[in-house]
């Protein structure tokens, strides 16, 4: 099953997105550092309810205001 990652903010390397970008992540220890970083998010599987902290979640809202 795929998992679709949606970049907070632009960034290159490894991988490259810009913010707003939509796209499957493979290497799942690559996904886990741009998460931890703060560049992605894991967007929710309609097939299983999405678990996620409301902390995280401020923080990746207050991320994305920042930005604009």
């Amino acid at each position: 099953m795929a998992v679709m990652y949606k970049a907070t903010k632009s960034f290159s390397g490894i991988i490259s997105m810009k913010k707003g970008d939509e796209r499957e992540i493979k290497d799942a220890e690559v996904a886990k550092d741009l998460i931890r970083a703060g560049y992605v998010i894991e967007l929710a599987d309609e097939s299983k309810p999405k678990t996620t902290s409301k902390k995280a979640s401020k923080k990746a809202d207050k991320d994305g205001e920042s930005d604009g």
